[in-house]
């Protein structure tokens, strides 16, 4: 061990093995000899080396032989003999109360396994292990404080009393865990880690991508519905004229329910990204934004028809086309099903781009819907595709 035990022992110094045991004991299982050793020596440098300062501050007092005003005498013998009972202290400096650690056996096996589908858990979890390889997981260790002895209230350091904590990094965050395994609650409990997990996950661009539809679609929903209502209202407030103009232009104004199965499926596609996953809130989000365009679309040509006007021509389609700009990235959103149209841009509209999009929708609704047959009812392409 490099020092004498025996006086450490009889000074009752800490044991190694057992504030270990007694704190961390899976880490204990997987220290070496020599990181055992290494905490010991701290432990007895706690007990051993202030007796040690003692007595040579004591003998060296005795070396002085003649003294007069600041001019001190000494005994050289004495005086050399106390530097050396000195110079048996045990020397440990503070990077000895840091024990690095191989990380890679205190980890459970599922601590770096995502839960969720989200391609950002994957990747944020994969920056975690590149930091725990760079950082890695330390043994700490330092004095517990202890009630002074009838003084209630008070605290104070007792060589004889440590507490073991891990870290990640050589100074860094504490870990939290009872035995000193590392599991993924333990990982996350770490204030960097717990935060970055938040911020790059549960706010990171797949999230964030997937909850700017949802919200975009409900209110291009609503938008939808406020049109549908008025032309309704049209009829209803000129029911000669409106139903004149109907007949002559052959138009038919679809009833208003249209919009709940797409409002439906946009309930479902939130209900099921509760609990971070984004797979099942994908399809039911895109068949929700196909059938909302394919609704605006029977509503424009409407109005189309029956003369109500430009405006309200205008406006439906901009329901339409905000619509299918919702499917369009809603299937890119993840990269599960990638949407390569030819350079095609939504932006420009039109019948290719739409049919773009629903091959694209048609191939993911059918992949995922193999996969869970369960939901298929749900997304019935007959109820979508036009």
């Amino acid at each position: 061990m490099g020092h004498n035990r025996h006086n450490a022992a009889a000074l009752k110094a800490a044991d190694a093995k057992v504030l270990l045991n007694s704190t961390l004991p899976f880490v204990y299982k997987y220290m070496t000899a020599d990181q055992i050793d290494k905490v010991q020596k701290v432990l007895d440098a706690e007990v051993v080396n202030p007796e040690i300062k003692k007595k040579a501050d004591e003998m060296y007092q005795k070396s002085v032989i003649a003294q007069s005003g600041a001019i001190v005498m000494r005994d050289e013998r004495i005086v050399s003999r106390a530097f050396k009972l000195a110079s048996t202290q045990i020397w440990v400096t503070e990077s000895d109360k840091h024990v690095r650690l191989n990380y890679k056996v205190l980890l459970t096996p599922d601590a770096l396994i995502s839960l969720t589908d989200n391609p950002d858990e994957a990747q944020y979890l994969a920056r975690v292990k590149q930091t725990l390889e760079s950082k890695g997981v330390w043994l700490r260790f330092d004095h517990q404080l202890v009630p002074v002895p009838g003084d209630y209230g008070h605290w104070m350091v007792d060589p004889r009393s440590f507490i073991a904590w891990l870290s990640l990094g050589y100074g860094g965050d504490t870990i939290p865990t009872k035995s000193g395994q590392i599991d993924r609650e333990s990982l996350l409990g770490i204030t960097s880690i717990g935060a970055g997990y938040w911020e790059a996950v549960h706010e990171g661009p797949v999230q964030k991508a997937l909850h700017k539809q949802m919200e975009a679609l409900s209110s291009d929903i609503d938008d939808g519905i406020a049109e549908h209502n008025r032309l309704i209202m049209r009829k209803l407030d000129a029911p000669i004229v409106g139903g004149i103009s109907d007949t002559v232009g052959g138009a038919h104004l679809p009833d208003i329910s249209i919009w709940d199965h797409p409002h439906k499926l946009l309930l479902k596609a939130m209900d099921m990204n509760v609990h971070g996953n984004v797979g099942p809130s994908q399809p039911y989000l895109v068949v929700a934004a196909i059938i909302v365009r394919n609704n605006a679309q029977l509503v424009a040509e409407y109005a189309e028809k029956s003369s109500s006007g430009a405006e309200s021509v205008v406006k439906v389609l901009k329901v339409a086309k905000a619509a299918g700009k919702v499917a369009e990235v809603g299937l890119a959103v993840t990269g599960v099903a990638g949407l390569v149209r030819g350079g095609m841009s939504l932006a420009a509209g039109g019948a290719a781009a739409d049919a773009s999009i629903d091959e694209a929708a048609t191939k993911l609704v059918t992949e995922y819907t193999k996969r869970n047959p369960e939901i298929a009812a749900d997304l019935d392409k007959v109820r979508w595709i036009p």
